[in-house]
């Protein structure tokens, strides 16, 4: 698939089909966020996967996901992560993000949707999950196939056009 036109095709999925996401797709789809690059290669993503019924009942209660049946919860490890003192900025949640983007993107490539979720209560959702201090969950995203009902939303289509975005200095 021509990545340009993956990356125009891609959407926020906001309507998922019962259809599970299988171990083997799952773990093409961890393994591209595995392979995304983290400052210092410190690698301090910690990924979560919710999919059982009782994570799911934990996530639900904490934050609907748009009725998926698999959530990835990718929360960063500060402990771990590349910390820069001069500017006091860790880069827990910059790797994170990469992490997810590079996730986002081969879930499209194998065609599972996906919605990128990160307007939650973070202190509920570790303490949801029990989450030791050092690690705080940064992103869900929401993995599935569309259900019949599925189409990107109004606005997906809207793009500025490159002069409005880039500056060449």
């Amino acid at each position: 698939m021509d990545f340009l036109k993956l990356c125009a095709d891609r959407y926020s999925l906001r309507s998922f089909a019962d259809t599970p996401v299988s171990d083997e797709v799952l773990n093409q789809i961890l393994e591209a966020g595995r392979l995304a690059p983290t400052a210092m290669n410190l690698q301090p993503q910690r990924i979560f996967v919710i999919r059982s019924s009782e994570a799911l009942e934990k996530m639900r209660a904490v934050k609907k996901c748009y009725g998926a049946n698999t959530i990835l919860m990718i929360c960063g490890d500060t402990e771990v992560a590349c910390n820069r003192p001069k500017v006091d900025h860790c880069m827990a949640e910059m790797d994170c993000t990469i992490v997810t983007t590079q996730m986002m993107l081969a879930a499209q490539s194998l065609g599972v949707g996906s919605c990128w979720i990160c307007a939650f209560d973070v202190p509920a959702m570790a303490k949801a999950f029990d989450l030791p201090e050092n690690l705080t969950p940064y992103i869900l995203l929401a993995l599935g196939y569309p259900a019949e009902d599925a189409a990107p939303g109004p606005r997906h289509f809207e793009r500025y056009p490159l002069e409005h975005t880039v500056t060449e200095l």
